[in-house]
């Protein structure tokens, strides 16, 4: 299994359990997008608008971990962001920062564990 496989594969343990609100025509996959999220929030993101930049600017750097055409519009996010059960996702991305915290201590400095 790739790293990327594998870090997706972790991520839809902590946000597959999240709903989503969204029709079932949506062209990108929520875990796609909440991964798009995450990523730009760690590099400063805060709205919708700076997702959707993130999203198409990092490409490349994205393309690790999914698989995408074209970067979701600022509409996509701010949508999603609307939509989505705040209790739910909120639980989800506890879990996520709890393991992600416990991970970092875990892991040596410069390097692999």
């Amino acid at each position: 299994m790739s790293e990327g496989a594998t870090a997706i594969s972790c991520l839809e343990s902590y946000f597959g359990a999240v709903p989503d609100p969204r029709a079932p025509n949506a062209t990108h996959r929520l875990g796609d997008l909440i991964v798009m999220m995450i990523a730009a929030s760690l590099c400063g993101a805060s709205n919708a608008t700076e997702f959707a930049l993130f999203a198409q600017e990092r490409k490349q750097a994205l393309s690790r971990l999914i698989d995408y055409d074209a970067a979701p519009s600022h509409d996509t996010f701010s949508r999603l962001l609307r939509l989505l059960d705040p209790e739910a996702f909120g639980r989800a991305f506890a879990a996520f920062a709890a393991a992600f915290a416990r991970a970092s201590r875990e892991t040596p400095r410069g390097g692999v564990a």
